[in-house]
């Protein structure tokens, strides 16, 4: 049923009691956390962002294992997860 929320447009288990992450800005990219609420805790997960030198932005959606019984320390683990992707990764998460 997920698969077809996303193909629908609903959020990705995102509910909408939660409000929405404020995004953070690190070394030239936006982090927006996106945890999933799944089974009575939240998933790790969000978005990765950049504006490229066309004025198009790309985006990488990642989603991790790591579950949390709110989702406050959700959206934490989720900016610290995206730093650690863009300090290994850098621009390369884009051509994947």
């Amino acid at each position: 049923m997920g698969f077809l929320n996303r193909l629908f447009g609903k959020s990705k288990g995102k509910s909408e009691s939660e409000p929405k992450a404020d995004q953070v800005e690190h070394e030239g990219f936006l982090i927006q956390p996106a945890p999933m609420k799944q089974k009575g805790t939240y998933v790790t997960a969000g978005y990765i962002y950049k504006d490229g030198d066309s004025g198009v932005r790309k985006e990488h959606y990642f989603i991790r294992a790591d579950t949390h019984i709110d989702y406050e320390s959700a959206c934490q683990h989720a900016i610290f997860k995206a730093k650690q992707i863009i300090r290994e990764s850098g621009d390369r998460i884009f051509s994947r």
